[in-house]
């Protein structure tokens, strides 16, 4: 249904997970003398201004509904409200509402769209964002309404300057990413040499630095560090320069474009080692720009839902029933997202203060949330310490590795 404010919601009745209400913890007798008390006395604080709280809680999930990264919107959309879906049948005293707005994968829109929402003081919290740019400009607007802001998707780390403590990120950073990559090429592959071919960016550079650090702090000898153009003349002079070195693997600090000629160039002079990147790189438009020099490409992941996990493979079940399609890493962050918003809910009763500071709590392995890949908590910083996987490019279909993990940090 659509709203007077353009919002898509969906009415979520009778959720056990949102029930601890404040209705639910005080008798209807005490919470009627309070209520007049407040009413007399005109001196309610904000916090029993929650405590009058009449419902609905609502969750906001945001999206783009057009544009290049729709289709992602809607994997994340739909894992979403799978999540609230699961918990319609459970009994409590609260209703939910799951209010989706379309934001595009720009600043300008996305503000706009941060706007009305924040304005709906019925909002407990919110879910969303693919793009990194729109995230940070929307950020500062959720943090003037209190609001926590709960991203599955994006690892970009500079984003959060000047971040106060409501982003929430469920995924790693591309620092942590770069390190457990380091980590997987010493412990899960052997390696002893190892090279790194980095763009001139800022994402190649967090990704180079972190590997480059880690390596050194467990040993594993970088031998080069190659800077690559996105032109083939570029591409071929760096992998000249790395067979010079001999490594027995490659990481890949750089952006799609400059990876695929790398890997096309590193295919026709036959340069031999094991090839790791980050998880951009973990996509069909990826694989259909390098072709077959993807083959055996080792990404990380998030989640692997390509393996016997029964929590996985009940989660992909349910999906492709629900929806005819197979889920894919963003849907099941979008359902993880929607999984933990509503748990803290049952925590913290309605509200947006009430909501944060709940939040917060999850700061370590006793308070982890638990989530399709693994126990997932926050850092200081709010992002989040959580497993990591690597998958390998095989006839261009993304499967588990050999190991799929190792221990990290």
């Amino acid at each position: 249904m659509i709203n007077d404010r353009g919002e898509i919601f969906y009415s979520q009745g009778a959720m056990s997970l949102v029930s601890a209400s404040w209705c639910h913890r005080v008798s209807v007798l005490t919470w009627s003398i309070f209520f007049a008390a407040c009413l007399l006395l005109s001196a309610c604080s904000e916090h029993e201004k929650q405590m009058e709280w009449s419902g609905p809680a609502k969750i906001a999930v945001v999206v783009p509904h057009t544009g290049p990264l729709m289709e992602e919107g809607q994997m994340l959309q739909f894992g979403a409200l799978m999540a609230s879906r699961e918990a319609e049948s459970r009994v409590a005293d609260l209703n939910l509402e799951v209010v989706v707005y379309d934001s595009p994968c720009d600043p300008e829109g996305g503000v706009a769209a941060a706007k009305r929402l924040t304005t709906d003081g019925a909002v407990s919290a919110v879910i969303g964002y693919l793009c990194a740019e729109t995230l940070r400009a929307v950020l500062p607007f959720y943090q003037d309404a209190g609001l926590a802001l709960i991203n599955p998707t994006v690892s970009a780390e500079y984003v959060r300057q000047g971040e106060t403590r409501n982003l929430f990120s469920l995924l790693y950073g591309d620092g942590d990413q770069a390190a457990f990559l380091a980590t997987y090429a010493k412990e899960g592959l052997g390696l002893h040499r190892v090279a790194i071919l980095r763009d001139d960016s800022a994402y190649g550079y967090v990704l180079s630095t972190s590997f480059d650090a880690e390596a050194t702090r467990l040993d594993l000898e970088v031998v080069a560090n190659v800077a690559i153009n996105s032109d083939q003349a570029g591409a071929a002079q760096a992998v000249k320069s790395l067979k010079s070195t001999s490594p027995e693997g490659v990481f890949l600090a750089a952006s799609p474009k400059a990876a695929s000629l790398f890997l096309l160039e590193r295919q026709r002079q036959h340069l031999g080692g094991v090839v790791l990147g980050p998880d951009q790189l973990a996509d069909l438009d990826f694989y259909e720009m390098a072709g077959q020099a993807a083959e055996g490409l080792l990404v990380c992941q998030p989640i692997l839902l390509e393996t016997e996990n029964p929590k996985q493979s009940k989660f992909v079940r349910r999906f492709e029933q629900l929806y005819k399609r197979r889920p894919d890493w963003i849907a099941a962050a979008g359902y993880d997202a929607m999984r933990l918003a509503l748990e803290v809910l049952n925590s913290s009763g309605p509200g947006r203060r009430a909501f944060l500071q709940s939040l917060r709590t999850i700061s370590g392995p006793d308070t982890a949330f638990e989530g399709l890949s693994g126990p997932v908590f926050f850092k200081d910083d709010g992002t989040s310490r959580r497993h990591f996987f690597v998958g390998a490019v095989q006839n261009g279909t993304l499967q588990a590795a050999k190991p799929p993990t190792v221990a990290f940090p």
